[in-house]
């Protein structure tokens, strides 16, 4: 597959298009297809709203984001939210539905110059957004996270945020400061949201996260010293957790998830 960004690309007779409305992904439920043919929907959207975001075997992928939604008639058809599909997802289609949220969020906030508030134009050759009063081109932003699963021998730190379901535990994560290396961040994080230090920092794998643009960089640290101490309002519940007794945990969809069943992996 070849990612492309291109706004009112030209369209063949097999083009596709994933669909977004109100951050929620149309979904096919006889065969739970994502990608849908242009030419049996372009009457639910402007085919100039469309933006190509990828190509494979020779056929365009486009997205667009629709402000209302005509499909309440359709059978067959529903809006589903991205994060309740996680676990049934697989890396290939994750990656795509994850560039195709992403882009949509980019256009979306680079409509008009945030230095003079003018509409800005889509330069083809940049594959960006750019006003005339300064020239800068505005390309997707990706904001970098990092995520860790800090262990001690048997047992592995996990955490509650507030905006997760009563009972569901993950790895720590936080967004990366200007000036940070990822190791950098990552015990600055621990630091603020558990109070403890951790050592031997070992990368481990990434992950697209689109909610909205976010690059999830995924890392192992051992637990070094100190005591668990909440500081950070973010967290609500923080504790070591038996490999073989653990709480209600992410989806293998998700890094977090996937990292906690690499280290169970590892010490079974």
């Amino acid at each position: 597959m070849k990612f492309v960004r291109q706004l009112k690309p030209k369209l063949s007779d097999d083009a596709e298009v994933i669909i977004f409305y109100q951050d929620k992904l149309l979904i096919n439920n006889k065969n739970q297809r994502f990608v849908h043919p242009c030419a049996e929907f372009n009457l639910f959207f402007d085919i100039n709203d469309l933006i190509a975001i990828a190509e494979k075997d020779k056929k365009t992928i486009c997205t667009v984001d629709i402000a209302e939604n005509l499909f309440l008639d359709l059978e067959d058809y529903d809006f589903f939210d991205l994060r309740m599909m996680l676990g049934s997802l697989d890396q290939e289609s994750f990656a795509l539905i994850g560039r195709s949220k992403m882009i949509n969020y980019w256009r979306h906030n680079s409509k008009y110059c945030g230095t003079c508030g003018k509409k800005t134009d889509f330069i083809s050759s940049e594959e960006a957004f750019q006003c005339s009063c300064n020239n800068e081109f505005i390309y997707p932003k990706i904001s970098p996270c990092i995520i860790t699963l800090i262990h001690k021998g048997d047992e592995i730190l996990l955490g509650r945020s507030k905006h997760f379901p009563k009972g569901m535990f993950s790895t720590l994560a936080g967004f990366m400061e200007p000036g940070e290396s990822c190791e950098e961040a990552l015990i600055r994080e621990v630091k603020e949201e558990v109070g403890i230090n951790v050592k031997n920092i070992k990368y481990f794998s990434s992950q697209n996260w689109p909610f909205p643009s976010q690059l999830m960089i995924g890392y192992f640290a051992e637990y070094d010293s100190g005591e668990i101490i909440l500081e950070d309002d973010e967290i609500e519940e923080a504790y070591w957790f038996n490999l073989n007794k653990l709480p209600s945990i992410p989806p293998e969809g998700s890094i977090s998830g996937l990292l906690i069943r690499s280290y169970i992996e590892g010490h079974s």
